[in-house]
Parts: structure tokens; C-alpha cells; sequence
């Protein structure tokens, strides 16, 4: 704060906005922004702006979430909530912080609103993975393991695996086509991202066991290929990307993670080192997407043949075809896909 005090700009004309990571991905980072608009609100005396909805990215219901989400950072301090005004649910919110906050005096704004609302609920079924078709895979305890997310009974099952079958062929029969299963089931909306994450946790816990006996056999596992992976420069969100880095390199490819904050001319270079035939670039905040396109035009200009697929909170397949990039993956499970178009 000390730029802006010297500046003369008043604390509280200074809006800091403390990130919302999503919980299904990273749970307790919510209660560290409420923790932080608490702080910049006490400790430092200036306002706060949060985007809210992307508390609740990969999970169902996310309007549920979103609300109760909403609620608790407006009891931290909360000043300015980015959220679409046209959600009901989330005016309810505001509306009845505000009269239990005593904002609203007499309840004048609720009673105005809501006079005339009857309020009507409904059930949601509750939805599972459907369970693999049968044959040899469906029976295989590794196989569940990996669908059901279970870490430590697919280590054991990998060793049992590894008793009568050859590493790679556990991978290529029983690794993989759980991860499609798992996969597919995401797309249909069965499952959601903790479930989806759970999976891959399991995989690679199945898939370090299988990497040891490779080693100690003395044999090297073939890669499918290698892709290169960057959050563009600017941008210091990389759990999107770290999602489908665990992805590719569960289905065998070799990634190369560059890491966030990546300049365009440091994807270049990694490209031209590896010969990688396709870069993943990642972008969250629509001040960084300009570097994304500038990345693209980078690899263009450096005449390097590789595809490139972007993702993404802010972008849309119209805006990816817009700045150059090959492909658009609207999630993990679409760069994976991609992938074996690129690699056979």
C-alpha cells in the first residue's frame, strides 16, 4: 500500500481483488480468500472485489455453492461481488444479507422483491458413474480402483496386475480404457472434476508401481509423444493446467510443463528444443488471453509444425479459432482426446 499512500489515492477508493479458486480442485483455498478479504479489509483499510461463480467450476448444482459461497464472503468484508445479476438465486442472497445485516432497513428491498415470489423447490437426482460393460477390464480390481478414484487400493491392484501381466500391457488394457470410462462419464455430467481428479490420483499412484517394475526390468516405456504446457505470461493460474498435464501423462504422453507466467518467446524455444508436435496453452483472466494469440504468433512466426489447443475460463471455441489456436478444449478430458488425434 505504500505506492498508493504516496500517491495520494485513498484506501478506500483502492479495490483488491483476492482470487477465488475452485474447490474442486484446491478445497481449502476458500476459506484462504475469505481469510484475505478479511485482512483487506482490517489490516489494510481498502475494498474488495471477488468473481465468485468460479468457486463452484466442475461441481453440480453450482448455484448452491455460488449462494452459500457469496454469503460468507459478504461476512468477511466483501464489497464489490463480479456475478451475474440476472441469477436469482444470487440477488436472494444479497437481498437477505442485506435485511439479516440490518443494510436493508425495515426489510423494504426484500419485501419489494419477494412480495409476490411463492417460492418452489425441487428434487435433484442424485446421478453415479455408470458402472464399464463387462469382460476382462470391468472384472479387473484395477480397473475399479481407477473408476472409483481409490489411490491406494490401485497401487495394490497394480501389484497384483504386474503378478501375471506385462507393465505395459496393464497400462494399455486396464489404465487407459478405466480413464476413458471415468472420462466419458465426465462428459455426460455423471461425474464432476473431484471425481474426475480423484481418478487420476489413483492412476498415477497405479502408474508409479508399474514405472518401477519397467525399471527394474530394465525396459523403457515407450512415450506417446511429447506435448509442451504454459500458462501464457501475465497469468499466475495454473490449476486448469495442472489438471490436464495429470491427464496427458496418465494416458502415457510425456509433458513438458512449463510452468505459469510463461513469455511467448520461453514456449518457442521449449518447442524447438523437443520437437514437440502440440503446445496446451492456458489462460484464465481476459487480460492474458492477448498474450495467448501473441504466443500463437510466435510459434507461427518461428515456422514450427506443431498444433496448438488453448483453454480456459474466459475463452469459447469462437475465440479460440479467433486468435489462431487449432483446437479448443473445454476441459481435461477434450485435450486428452485431441492429443490422440495428433498422436494416432
Amino acid at each position: 500500500m505504500a505506492a498508493t499512500d504516496a500517491i495520494g489515492i485513498p484506501r478506500g477508493d483502492v479495490y483488491i481483488d483476492c482470487l477465488t479458486l475452485t474447490v474442486s480442485a484446491e478445497q481449502s483455498a476458500a476459506a484462504e480468500t475469505l481469510k484475505a478479504i478479511t485482512m483487506c479489509k482490517k489490516e489494510l483499510g481498502v475494498r474488495t472485489v471477488l468473481g465468485v461463480s468460479n468457486i463452484s467450476f466442475g461441481l453440480p448444482c453450482r448455484g448452491y455453492m455460488n449462494t452459500t459461497f457469496l454469503t460468507l464472503a459478504m461476512q468477511a468484508g466483501l464489497d464489490l461481488a463480479i456475478m451475474n445479476p440476472n441469477t436469482p438465486e444470487m440477488m436472494a442472497a444479497v437481498r437477505a444479507y442485506r435485511v439479516l445485516t440490518s443494510q436493508d432497513e425495515k426489510c423494504n428491498d426484500y419485501v419489494a422483491a419477494y412480495a409476490n415470489v411463492q417460492v418452489q423447490t425441487s428434487q435433484v437426482a442424485k446421478t453415479d458413474a455408470a458402472a464399464p460393460a463387462g469382460g476382462a477390464a470391468g472384472a479387473d480390481a484395477l480397473f475399479e480402483a481407477v473408476r472409483r478414484g481409490l489411490k491406494n487400493e490401485a497401487r495394490a491392484a497394480a501389484g497384483e496386475a504386474l503378478k501375471t501381466r506385462e507393465p505395459l500391457q496393464v497400462v494399455n488394457e486396464t489404465l487407459i480404457p478405466a480413464l476413458d470410462v471415468v472420462g466419458d462419464a465426465f462428459e455426460k455430467g455423471s461425474i464432476f472434476l473431484p471425481q474426475l481428479l480423484q481418478s487420476a490420483t489413483a492412476t498415477q499412484a497405479a502408474f508409479e508401481v508399474i514405472k518401477t517394475a519397467i525399471a527394474a526390468s530394465g525396459s523403457q516405456g515407450e512415450s506417446k509423444g511429447r506435448i509442451v504446457i504454459a500458462t501464457v505470461k501475465g497469468d499466475v493460474h495454473d490449476i486448469g493446467k495442472n489438471i490436464v498435464r495429470v491427464i496427458l501423462e496418465n494416458y502415457g504422453y510425456d509433458v513438458l510443463d512449463l510452468g505459469r507466467d510463461v513469455p511467448p518467446e520461453r514456449v518457442v524455444e521449449a518447442v524447438r528444443q523437443t520437437g514437440a508436435p502440440l503446445v496446451g496453452l492456458s489462460a484464465l483472466m481476459t487480460t492474458t488471453v492477448p498474450n495467448m494469440q501473441a504466443t500463437i504468433e510466435a510459434l507461427h512466426a518461428a515456422n514450427l509444425p506443431c498444433k496448438v489447443m488453448v483453454g480456459g475460463a474466459v475463452l469459447t471455441k469462437a475465440y479460440a479459432e479467433q486468435i489462431g489456436a487449432d483446437f479448443y478444449a473445454k476441459d481435461a478430458k477434450a485435450s486428452a482426446d485431441y492429443a490422440k488425434q495428433i498422436f494416432g
